[in-house]
């Protein structure tokens, strides 16, 4: 045999080997993987660190994906109260009665990720504990890390008759009672973007419809003025009547008192004032303002209970100019997911940090604006309109769901926000370890 065979064999031989090798080091890193989250690993292997979630939204949801691909060997359960993902930013499109296309919750988490559909009903951080009630009866649920991320679903009620579509649930109340044929004048409380969608939304689709936005303020004030011209003139051709700058004294069914001794009559009453967050939060013992959002430290954690995080609607952090949206839900939820893998690593933490650079607003289903902004969300005199901004509205949109699938599939993480220089902090400080 040749000096050149004995060095092939030689060489065939130790890459079996290595192959071996490895197939044995793969098997038994499934054993040890693959055991219940219950059981304490023996030896070297410490008991799985659990992280709970609550709320499958935008912010939920990427927390869940971007969490679990980074740490394999935690356990991650993610709760929320349907099995459908909620895509609210097209909820001024289903009350105008366009089709909805359902999406599964588990269809945009990773297989890992432990999905319960439940009502969280209390939360007790002193103790580490959620109770969730199912169909199956009620759960408590312990952790190590808590996400809240259960969004804002309820506005600050006007009278006891009134519409809403902050939530799924008031949505489908709206769409059960109300038959559009038999809505003769629609009276949209308040003129920020989801009174503005849903206005020209419903004009557009019902032109024999009398729509009227109400709006204590004045009328598009977070857009510059060209962008409010330019959804003035909008209304103004569909034949949208706008009440801007003038003070409510009382509201009454079917009538709007305002100051001035002047009246407003119509027959539905649609809520679009804001968002306000489930009033659990508050009553189980966390720090929150009157909108129930939870005061957080520049980290996005309580600053009463270390070990929970918060991330969308549901986070209150100050100073800042962070509003509530899917635009800062989703770098909410990227940021807790990648701190908690920080702090499970033992490495340095970086403050949150945001850059806002525009809002988007449809106007009916051709016409759109996108307005720049500045770093802290203050308008700058340029826009985009006509089809290219509803073209660029859509795309947004569905972007949303494309990152949650994303973080799904692919092994690395895919989302970025832009940071810039929006929200900066002189804090010094040195993550604890894990213990």
């Amino acid at each position: 045999m040749s000096k050149k065979q004995v060095f092939v064999s030689i060489s065939a031989w130790v890459i079996l080997f290595q192959y071996r090798l490895l197939m044995q080091v793969h098997f038994l890193s499934k054993i040890v993987t693959n055991r219940p989250p219950s059981i304490v690993m023996l030896g070297r292997f410490p008991m799985k660190k659990k992280v709970l979630i609550l709320g499958a939204g935008y912010a939920g949801i990427l927390c869940a994906n971007r969490l679990q691909k980074q740490n394999k060997d935690i356990e991650v359960i993610l709760i929320s109260n349907s099995e459908f993902f909620q895509e609210r930013i097209r909820f001024h499109e289903l009350a105008s009665r366009r089709k909805e296309k359902k999406v599964k919750v588990q269809d945009l988490i990773r297989n890992k990720i432990q999905f319960t559909i439940g009502k969280v009903t209390k939360i007790s951080p002193n103790s580490n504990e959620v109770e969730v009630k199912t169909n199956q009866g009620p759960i408590v649920y312990n952790y190590d890390y808590l996400v809240v991320s259960i969004g804002s679903q309820n506005t600050k009620t006007k009278m006891e008759d009134e519409n809403s579509i902050q939530s799924k649930e008031s949505l489908d109340v709206f769409l059960k009672s109300k038959c559009p044929e038999d809505i003769g004048h629609l009276c949209i409380l308040g003129g920020g973007l989801t009174g503005i969608e849903f206005a020209s939304e419903w004009k557009e689709k019902y032109p024999n419809t009398n729509v009227t936005i109400v709006d204590q303020n004045h009328f598009a004030k977070s857009f510059s003025k060209i962008g409010k011209e330019y959804i003035k003139n909008k209304f103004e051709s569909l034949g949208i009547r706008v009440i801007e700058a003038k003070l409510i004294k009382k509201i009454e069914k079917n009538k709007i008192r305002f100051q001035d001794q002047t009246e407003l009559h119509y027959d539905t009453f649609m809520n679009c004032t804001g968002f306000q967050v489930n009033d659990l939060l508050t009553k189980s013992g966390f720090n929150t303002n009157e909108s129930n959002q939870v005061f957080v430290d520049p980290f996005l954690r309580s600053k009463q209970y270390q070990n929970v995080y918060v991330a969308g609607d549901a986070a209150k952090l100050e100073p800042s100019h962070l509003r509530m949206g899917c635009v800062t839900a989703l770098p909410m939820g990227a940021y807790v997911a990648d701190t908690i893998s920080d702090v499970f690593r033992n490495r340095n933490l970086s403050p949150f940090r945001f850059h806002f650079f525009g809002r988007c607003v449809s106007l009916g289903r051709n016409d759109g604006l996108i307005q720049w902004t500045n770093f802290d969300d203050t308008p700058k005199e340029k826009i985009i309109k006509g089809k290219l901004g509803a073209l660029i509205k859509e795309c947004v949109n569905r972007f949303t769901l494309i990152v949650l699938r994303m973080e799904k599939y692919l092994p690395f993480r895919f989302y970025f926000w832009p940071k810039g220089n929006g929200i900066r902090y002189t804090i010094a400080f040195k993550k604890t370890m894990v213990q």
